[in-house]
Protein backbone atom coordinates (compact mmCIF):
# COMPACT_ATOMS: atom_id res chain seq x y z
CA UNK A 1 0.00 0.00 0.00
CA UNK A 2 1.33 3.49 -0.73
CA UNK A 3 0.57 6.61 1.04
CA UNK A 4 0.68 9.56 -1.27
CA UNK A 5 0.24 12.82 0.11
CA UNK A 6 1.49 16.62 -0.69
CA UNK A 7 3.26 18.89 1.44
CA UNK A 8 0.17 20.94 1.66
CA UNK A 9 -2.03 18.23 2.96
CA UNK A 10 0.26 17.23 5.63
CA UNK A 11 0.43 21.11 6.40
CA UNK A 12 -3.22 20.85 7.38
CA UNK A 13 -2.88 17.39 9.31
CA UNK A 14 -0.26 18.84 11.50
CA UNK A 15 -2.03 21.66 11.84
CA UNK A 16 -5.33 19.87 13.06
CA UNK A 17 -3.67 18.40 15.14
CA UNK A 18 -1.61 21.47 16.99
CA UNK A 19 -5.20 22.94 17.09
CA UNK A 20 -7.26 20.08 18.78
CA UNK A 21 -4.10 20.05 21.18
CA UNK A 22 -4.29 23.67 22.02
CA UNK A 23 -8.13 24.61 21.65
CA UNK A 24 -9.55 21.10 23.18
CA UNK A 25 -8.29 21.36 27.05
CA UNK A 26 -9.15 25.02 26.84
CA UNK A 27 -12.53 24.50 25.65
CA UNK A 28 -12.75 21.78 28.62
CA UNK A 29 -11.34 23.48 30.54
CA UNK A 30 -13.55 26.72 30.92
CA UNK A 31 -16.97 24.65 30.71
CA UNK A 32 -15.40 22.80 33.79
CA UNK A 33 -14.86 25.98 35.59
CA UNK A 34 -18.29 27.48 34.71
CA UNK A 35 -19.83 24.09 35.49
CA UNK A 36 -18.28 24.19 38.92
CA UNK A 37 -18.81 27.73 39.86
CA UNK A 38 -22.32 27.13 39.01
CA UNK A 39 -22.44 23.92 41.60
CA UNK A 40 -20.61 26.37 44.01
CA UNK A 41 -22.60 29.49 43.70
CA UNK A 42 -19.38 31.42 42.68
CA UNK A 43 -20.71 32.90 39.03
CA UNK A 44 -17.76 32.73 36.26
CA UNK A 45 -17.55 34.63 33.30
CA UNK A 46 -18.34 32.51 30.59
CA UNK A 47 -17.24 33.42 26.68
CA UNK A 48 -19.44 32.16 24.95
CA UNK A 49 -17.63 31.10 22.00
CA UNK A 50 -15.49 29.19 23.51
CA UNK A 51 -18.48 27.34 24.83
CA UNK A 52 -19.82 27.02 21.43
CA UNK A 53 -16.32 25.49 20.70
CA UNK A 54 -16.20 23.13 23.59
CA UNK A 55 -19.98 21.78 22.60
CA UNK A 56 -18.64 21.67 18.07
CA UNK A 57 -16.24 19.19 19.63
CA UNK A 58 -17.90 17.22 21.53
CA UNK A 59 -20.61 16.86 18.85
CA UNK A 60 -18.01 15.96 16.49
CA UNK A 61 -16.55 13.16 19.36
CA UNK A 62 -19.92 12.07 19.08
CA UNK A 63 -20.35 11.51 15.61
CA UNK A 64 -16.53 10.04 15.14
CA UNK A 65 -16.75 7.61 17.50
CA UNK A 66 -20.49 6.66 16.24
CA UNK A 67 -18.74 6.08 13.04
CA UNK A 68 -16.32 4.17 14.51
CA UNK A 69 -18.71 2.31 16.60
CA UNK A 70 -21.33 1.16 13.89
CA UNK A 71 -19.13 1.28 11.07
CA UNK A 72 -20.93 -1.22 8.53
CA UNK A 73 -24.43 0.78 9.64
CA UNK A 74 -22.35 4.30 8.93
CA UNK A 75 -21.60 3.12 5.42
CA UNK A 76 -25.11 1.71 4.58
CA UNK A 77 -26.57 5.06 5.75
CA UNK A 78 -24.34 6.81 2.92
CA UNK A 79 -24.65 3.96 0.05
CA UNK A 80 -28.76 4.64 1.06
CA UNK A 81 -28.98 8.48 1.28
CA UNK A 82 -26.23 10.88 -0.39
CA UNK A 83 -27.42 13.54 2.13
CA UNK A 84 -25.34 12.12 5.26
CA UNK A 85 -22.11 13.88 3.44
CA UNK A 86 -23.91 16.84 4.92
CA UNK A 87 -22.61 16.04 8.69
CA UNK A 88 -19.48 16.88 7.09
CA UNK A 89 -20.00 20.31 7.90
CA UNK A 90 -20.16 19.82 11.44
CA UNK A 91 -16.87 19.28 11.52
CA UNK A 92 -15.63 22.62 10.33
CA UNK A 93 -17.40 23.69 12.96
CA UNK A 94 -14.79 24.19 15.55
CA UNK A 95 -12.23 26.11 13.00
CA UNK A 96 -14.66 28.56 12.34
CA UNK A 97 -15.93 28.74 15.43
CA UNK A 98 -12.64 29.85 16.46
CA UNK A 99 -12.19 32.39 13.70
CA UNK A 100 -15.56 34.18 14.61
CA UNK A 101 -14.41 34.35 18.22
CA UNK A 102 -11.02 35.85 17.20
CA UNK A 103 -13.00 38.62 15.20
CA UNK A 104 -15.58 39.21 17.84
CA UNK A 105 -12.45 39.91 20.28
CA UNK A 106 -10.61 41.92 18.11
CA UNK A 107 -13.88 43.89 17.90
CA UNK A 108 -13.93 44.17 21.71
CA UNK A 109 -9.77 44.87 21.66
CA UNK A 110 -8.99 41.91 23.29
CA UNK A 111 -7.24 39.70 20.77
CA UNK A 112 -3.98 38.67 21.98
CA UNK A 113 -1.04 37.19 20.10
CA UNK A 114 -2.29 33.81 20.57
CA UNK A 115 -5.66 34.39 19.09
CA UNK A 116 -3.96 35.21 15.73
CA UNK A 117 -1.99 31.74 15.99
CA UNK A 118 -5.15 29.93 16.60
CA UNK A 119 -6.69 31.90 13.67
CA UNK A 120 -4.05 30.46 11.58
CA UNK A 121 -4.29 26.93 12.82
CA UNK A 122 -8.13 26.91 12.68
CA UNK A 123 -7.96 28.14 8.67
CA UNK A 124 -4.96 25.76 7.41
CA UNK A 125 -7.09 22.84 9.96
CA UNK A 126 -10.38 22.94 7.62
CA UNK A 127 -9.41 20.62 4.65
CA UNK A 128 -8.16 17.90 7.09
CA UNK A 129 -11.09 18.33 9.49
CA UNK A 130 -13.11 17.71 6.56
CA UNK A 131 -11.10 14.81 5.05
CA UNK A 132 -11.24 12.64 8.35
CA UNK A 133 -15.24 12.04 8.07
CA UNK A 134 -14.79 11.70 3.97
CA UNK A 135 -12.17 8.86 4.50
CA UNK A 136 -14.33 7.35 7.27
CA UNK A 137 -17.59 7.04 5.38
CA UNK A 138 -16.31 7.30 1.54
CA UNK A 139 -13.16 4.95 1.88
CA UNK A 140 -12.68 1.64 -0.32
CA UNK A 141 -14.28 -1.28 1.60
CA UNK A 142 -11.63 -3.32 0.44
CA UNK A 143 -9.32 -5.23 2.59
CA UNK A 144 -5.76 -3.59 3.53
CA UNK A 145 -4.06 -6.74 0.98
CA UNK A 146 -6.37 -6.62 -1.73
CA UNK A 147 -5.53 -5.19 -4.99
CA UNK A 148 -7.68 -2.28 -6.25
CA UNK A 149 -9.71 -3.52 -9.12
CA UNK A 150 -7.72 -1.38 -12.76
CA UNK A 151 -9.03 2.26 -13.04
CA UNK A 152 -11.03 3.11 -16.72
CA UNK A 153 -8.68 4.63 -18.84
CA UNK A 154 -11.26 7.80 -18.46
CA UNK A 155 -11.39 8.20 -14.83
CA UNK A 156 -7.83 7.20 -12.94
CA UNK A 157 -9.20 8.60 -9.93
CA UNK A 158 -11.99 5.59 -9.16
CA UNK A 159 -9.48 2.90 -8.29
CA UNK A 160 -8.90 4.89 -5.11
CA UNK A 161 -12.14 7.08 -4.27
CA UNK A 162 -15.65 6.35 -4.14
CA UNK A 163 -16.36 6.98 -7.58
CA UNK A 164 -20.30 8.25 -6.16
CA UNK A 165 -18.64 11.29 -4.83
CA UNK A 166 -15.52 11.49 -7.17
CA UNK A 167 -13.81 11.85 -10.26
CA UNK A 168 -10.52 12.61 -11.54
CA UNK A 169 -10.11 16.14 -12.77
CA UNK A 170 -8.07 17.40 -15.46
CA UNK A 171 -5.13 17.77 -13.83
CA UNK A 172 -5.03 14.10 -13.76
CA UNK A 173 -6.15 13.54 -17.67
CA UNK A 174 -3.88 16.60 -18.65
CA UNK A 175 -1.10 17.52 -16.77
CA UNK A 176 0.92 19.34 -19.03
CA UNK A 177 -2.04 21.86 -19.51
CA UNK A 178 -1.75 22.18 -15.94
CA UNK A 179 2.18 23.20 -15.23
CA UNK A 180 1.94 24.61 -11.77
CA UNK A 181 -0.48 21.87 -10.20
CA UNK A 182 1.76 19.28 -12.03
CA UNK A 183 5.23 20.98 -10.36
CA UNK A 184 3.64 20.72 -6.98
CA UNK A 185 3.17 16.93 -7.69
CA UNK A 186 6.23 16.89 -8.63
CA UNK A 187 8.41 19.16 -5.93
CA UNK A 188 5.85 19.21 -3.01
CA UNK A 189 4.27 15.98 -2.52
CA UNK A 190 5.67 12.49 -0.91
CA UNK A 191 5.00 9.16 -1.59
CA UNK A 192 5.71 6.56 1.31
CA UNK A 193 5.14 2.60 1.15
CA UNK A 194 4.27 0.15 3.19
CA UNK A 195 3.02 -3.45 4.06
CA UNK A 196 0.10 -3.01 6.50
CA UNK A 197 -0.34 -5.85 8.41
CA UNK A 198 -2.65 -8.33 7.32
CA UNK A 199 -6.43 -7.82 8.37
CA UNK A 200 -5.41 -4.49 10.10
CA UNK A 201 -7.87 -2.04 10.96
CA UNK A 202 -7.94 1.14 9.30
CA UNK A 203 -5.17 1.35 6.51
CA UNK A 204 -7.57 2.02 4.11
CA UNK A 205 -8.90 5.11 6.17
CA UNK A 206 -5.24 6.09 6.94
CA UNK A 207 -4.19 6.36 3.61
CA UNK A 208 -7.33 8.12 2.28
CA UNK A 209 -7.01 10.94 5.17
CA UNK A 210 -4.08 12.50 3.18
CA UNK A 211 -5.77 12.46 0.05
CA UNK A 212 -9.45 13.66 0.62
CA UNK A 213 -7.08 16.69 2.51
CA UNK A 214 -5.46 17.55 -0.71
CA UNK A 215 -9.12 17.78 -2.20
CA UNK A 216 -10.74 19.95 0.69
CA UNK A 217 -7.45 21.88 0.60
CA UNK A 218 -8.41 22.87 -2.84
CA UNK A 219 -11.65 23.78 -2.29
CA UNK A 220 -10.93 25.86 0.70
CA UNK A 221 -7.81 27.88 -1.11
CA UNK A 222 -10.17 28.14 -4.29
CA UNK A 223 -12.26 30.62 -2.11
CA UNK A 224 -10.05 32.36 0.25
CA UNK A 225 -7.69 33.44 -2.92
CA UNK A 226 -10.93 34.31 -4.86
CA UNK A 227 -10.51 31.73 -7.27
CA UNK A 228 -6.96 32.07 -8.29
CA UNK A 229 -5.96 29.00 -7.42
CA UNK A 230 -8.48 27.29 -9.76
CA UNK A 231 -7.63 30.13 -12.20
CA UNK A 232 -4.57 29.26 -13.05
CA UNK A 233 -4.40 25.72 -12.04
CA UNK A 234 -2.30 25.73 -8.83
CA UNK A 235 -4.80 22.45 -7.38
CA UNK A 236 -2.93 19.95 -4.77
CA UNK A 237 -5.60 17.09 -5.75
CA UNK A 238 -6.15 14.51 -8.63
CA UNK A 239 -10.11 14.49 -7.87
CA UNK A 240 -12.66 16.07 -7.95
CA UNK A 241 -16.77 15.78 -7.06
CA UNK A 242 -19.02 14.72 -9.00
CA UNK A 243 -21.61 17.09 -9.67
CA UNK A 244 -24.67 15.21 -10.86
CA UNK A 245 -24.33 14.32 -7.36
CA UNK A 246 -26.37 16.77 -5.41
CA UNK A 247 -26.23 16.25 -1.73
CA UNK A 248 -22.36 16.39 -1.79
CA UNK A 249 -22.20 19.07 -4.58
CA UNK A 250 -24.33 20.76 -1.41
CA UNK A 251 -21.92 19.92 0.81
CA UNK A 252 -19.18 21.43 -0.90
CA UNK A 253 -21.22 25.07 -1.57
CA UNK A 254 -22.22 24.78 2.18
CA UNK A 255 -18.27 24.54 3.00
CA UNK A 256 -16.91 26.95 0.51
CA UNK A 257 -19.66 29.32 2.26
CA UNK A 258 -17.99 28.95 5.46
CA UNK A 259 -14.79 29.47 3.73
CA UNK A 260 -16.30 32.70 2.57
CA UNK A 261 -17.29 33.43 6.40
CA UNK A 262 -13.70 33.22 7.39
CA UNK A 263 -12.14 35.00 4.17
CA UNK A 264 -14.36 37.89 5.53
CA UNK A 265 -13.69 37.65 9.28
CA UNK A 266 -10.30 37.33 8.74
CA UNK A 267 -9.66 40.35 5.88
CA UNK A 268 -11.87 42.39 7.99
CA UNK A 269 -9.84 44.39 10.00
CA UNK A 270 -6.83 44.44 7.16
CA UNK A 271 -9.38 45.69 4.25
CA UNK A 272 -12.67 46.44 5.09
CA UNK A 273 -12.65 48.57 8.25
CA UNK A 274 -10.07 50.78 6.61
CA UNK A 275 -12.28 51.24 4.43
CA UNK A 276 -15.54 51.42 5.94
CA UNK A 277 -13.44 54.36 8.42
CA UNK A 278 -12.30 56.20 5.16
CA UNK A 279 -15.76 56.13 3.95
CA UNK A 280 -17.80 57.82 7.13
CA UNK A 281 -14.39 60.40 7.30
CA UNK A 282 -15.58 61.20 3.43
CA UNK A 283 -18.34 63.91 4.10
CA UNK A 284 -17.13 65.50 7.03
CA UNK A 285 -14.06 66.41 5.48
CA UNK A 286 -15.67 67.65 2.58
CA UNK A 287 -18.03 69.61 4.59
CA UNK A 288 -14.76 70.87 6.16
Amino acid sequence: MTIEASDFSLASIVALAAFLAIMAPRAAAHVINLLVGRLTGRERHADRWLVAIAVSMLLCATLAAATGAFNARAHTLVSQSEAVTLSFLFFALPSVLQVARAWFNSRARQAAALSHVLVALAVLSLPAAMAIPTAALLQAQASPTAQPAPAPADNPAAAIVNERFFTDNEVANDPEDYPIATWLDQNLSVSHAFAPHPGAVGANFIKDVPLFTGFWFDQTADVLTFEATDTFGALVSRITYVRANWAFSLAVFLYKLLCALVLVAVSFDAFIAPLAARFRRGPHRRAG
